[in-house]
């Protein structure tokens, strides 16, 4: 059902589960002349949905549709633009009576454009409503796109597994669409409600993206620039400046996708029980380990503690995590979290009001600055850690040791300094990060150890007055009975930092306490699984602060362990950069105690049926509503698997381990999601031996287990 309101204002209708969240939407519209609350300004709201259609500019023999819901400023003007794309996710819901929400296990809308009977299409694309009507009514157009049709739950392929290539395509194409309605080549449709024609700005563009739609909107970036790319000339010139990312996996395509070139911020849920590893740091990682960008753009992250990873789209009702040990659990099983949503709204609208426009409101962007305080809209709400490189520029920054060499040498091929450690390695980061971030693991049970990191085995100018602060990223190691633990406010870890001259010479020290709080890793349903994310955070330290040191004779930084009597962590990208420190005392402030949450459920245990379905050689799979690509190759087998508790649409793969061999390429079964299908290439079929444990492992739900691996 689908109402017409006055002036081309339109609310959704999805189900009595909504009727409430419904009507105060819609009031919301109706009212929207006196302004979305806390925003100045107001704002309409309409959606356009073309005929579905197989578009090979999206996918070769797929159908997929452009549905989106588009918020602008009440009065006409010229305007940025910003673009949203939700996560994978379920289709079809249905409403559930006894838990008072829709459940969204359906997939028939993905491949047939209808539901069944007693179901209807998930809006996925409305759960973003609470920041796009903020932020049209501060002077953008926001286009909410749904990727329902061929792309929700729609078979992985090659070399696109998570179909995040296709949904950057998705992205493309609706941008192509908007450019003809914005300069007139093509009439805004008239269900729209009003006209697009000289609204939108193509030189300030900002996306966000939750879940995949995160790695989408980056695979949408790059294939805009790819070189002979058709997609310049198709919509014209568009200026992306800034890209959020909430929640988003990596690594699902056959691409490497990083957002180089804009303005970009990663929110990393801490109790994320679907992207559980919180792998969106890795962009972050890659983008400071190469240091090449040319224009001053920062690049940041933000994890926040006991944010679950459904609740920030509002469409998702279902928590993906039911347990968050150790962290302040900001929301119920059920519903969706208002203090969650917060968190979103004080990150995203700051951001892009910082970062996509012609008047930019630069002063936002130092919340995201890990050196000051917490702005008082964002710090009662819960913990955060925060990392930023505010510049990658070569000449910005001035490495002292990325730990690219062999354990105990330099960046720059001077030796560090070990002392009374029980432990200094070199190595990959660890679970979360990419394989491309190096640190140095260091461990100590007594007080005075330390590891000095050297820029020259005597000394060299580290050029006085080119750069403003030492900035060094830290995280803490899980050892002993740590993580069985609460987080403590005031940081689980305290050392001093101090610069060392020629000679040895020491500059007065920096306690760590001064400036940061880091906190022990926290992870989803972490007691079960034993998994914690152990995430990179930045401290960066005005130079000034490090009295009695020498730049013009600098040899290294000295990092004494001195207050904490044990423990275990990683060092990384320690450099001198020319961003500036606020230097406050301490960055966390005073919180409030988290509103009441509604009762848990009570856990039961799990009963169900699993069972292999068949393995067999593959069938052809190519036809209609299939990708090239689905096969795992020429005399690949299948395996299909089949439970009582149907397989959860997420985002993150899901794994088929059998042994320790995981597999990634699968597609559903039909239109439900009881049965999934595995492709495994001949070769690697042949290499499995008989009798090897079966597994299904997706997200943070408990695993699905089908006994020993037969043969046929």
């Amino acid at each position: 059902m689908r109402e017409t309101l006055p002036a081309g204002l339109r609310c959704a209708w999805s189900g009595a589960a909504h009727l409430g969240a419904w009507l105060i939407v819609c009031l919301m519209v109706v009212l929207s002349g006196t302004a979305a609350a806390g925003a100045p300004g107001s704002y309409l709201v309409g959606e356009y949905k073309l005929p579905a259609l197989a578009d090979p500019s999206v996918a070769k023999g797929v159908t997929t549709e452009l549905w989106a819901v588009v918020y602008r400023p009440r009065a006409d003007g010229h305007y940025p633009l910003l673009v949203f794309l939700h996560g994978n996710h379920g289709t079809c819901g249905r409403y559930d009576e006894g838990l008072g929400i829709r459940i969204d296990d359906g997939i028939d809308y993905t491949y047939t454009g209808t539901c069944p009977e007693g179901w209807q299409p998930t809006p996925n694309h409305l759960g973003y409503g609470y920041l796009a009507a903020d932020l049209a009514a501060r002077g953008y157009v926001v286009v909410s796109i749904n990727a329902n049709r061929g792309v929700n739950a729609a078979d992985g392929v090659r070399g696109d597994l998570g179909l995040n290539l296709r949904r950057g395509r998705l992205v493309l194409r609706h941008l192509q669409q908007l450019a003809d309605w914005s300069v007139g080549r093509v009439t805004t449709p008239a269900s729209l409600g009003f006209s697009l024609q000289g609204l939108i700005d193509f030189s300030h563009v900002g996306l966000l993206g939750h879940s995949r739609g995160g790695e989408g909107m980056r695979a949408a970036l790059a294939q805009y620039r790819d070189r002979s790319s058709p997609w310049p000339r198709r919509i014209g010139p568009v200026n992306v400046e800034a890209l959020f990312e909430i929640g988003p996996v990596d690594g699902q395509t056959g691409r490497t996708l990083d957002a180089e070139g804009v303005a970009w911020n990663v929110l990393l849920p801490g109790c994320d029980g679907d992207v559980y590893d919180l792998e969106g740091v890795r962009p972050f990682d890659r983008m400071v380990m190469r240091s090449a960008e040319t224009v001053a753009l920062s690049k940041s992250s933000i994890e926040v503690f006991g944010a679950n990873h459904n609740f920030y789209n509002t469409e998702w009702q279902e928590s993906d995590s039911q347990e968050c040990p150790g962290q302040p659990k900001l929301f119920p099983d059920y519903v969706g979290s208002e203090v969650q949503r917060r968190t979103a709204q004080e990150t995203v609208v700051p951001f892009f009001l910082a970062h996509v426009g012609g008047a930019k409101e630069s002063a936002l962007a130092e919340r995201f600055d890990p050196s000051r305080p917490l702005p008082a809209e964002l710090a009662p709400l819960t913990y955060y850690a925060r990392g930023q490189a505010a510049s990658l520029s070569k000449a910005a920054n001035f490495i002292i040791d990325d730990f690219t060499r062999t354990t105990g040498r330099s960046s720059r091929g001077a030796r560090n300094i070990a002392y009374r450690l029980t432990e200094y390695s070199h190595g990959d980061a660890g679970y979360s990060h990419d394989l491309a971030q190096r640190a140095a693991l260091v461990a100590w049970n007594s007080a005075g150890a330390y590891l000095q990191v050297n820029a020259s085995n005597k000394y060299v100018s580290a050029r006085p007055g080119v750069y403003k602060s030492l900035e060094f990223r830290v995280k803490l190691e899980c050892h002993d009975d740590l993580c069985a633990g609460n987080i403590n406010p005031a940081g689980d870890v305290d050392f001093s930092i101090s610069l060392v001259s020629a000679g040895g010479g020491l500059s007065l020290p920096v306690r760590l306490s001064s400036v940061a709080s880091v906190y022990r890793p926290v992870g989803a349903d972490s007691t079960i699984y034993g998994d914690y994310n152990s995430v990179f955070q930045t401290v960066r330290i005005p130079l000034q602060s490090f009295v009695g040191a020498d730049l013009n004779a600098f040899q290294g930084v000295r990092f004494t362990f001195d207050a904490t009597p044990q423990g275990r962590l990683s060092f990384g990208n320690v450099r001198f950069v020319q961003a500036e420190a606020a230097n406050p005392e301490g960055t966390q402030t005073s919180r409030v105690a988290t509103p009441g949450l509604p009762a848990e459920r009570v856990a039961q245990p799990v009963r169900e049926g699993n069972a292999v379905v068949a393995i067999r050689r593959s069938a052809s799979v190519q036809g209609a509503g299939v990708d090239a690509g689905t096969s795992a190759g020429p005399d690949a087998r299948e395996i299909e698997l089949t439970s009582t508790r149907p397989f959860r649409v997420t985002n993150a793969l899901p794994l088929l381990y059998i042994g320790d061999r995981p597999f990634t390429l699968s597609r559903f079964a039909g239109r439900t999601t009881d049965r999934i299908i595995f492709s495994i290439s001949s070769e690697e079929y042949r290499l499995l031996p008989s009798g090897a444990d079966v597994k299904l492992v997706i997200g943070r739900a408990p695993v699905w287990h089908f006994g020993r691996l037969r043969k046929p």
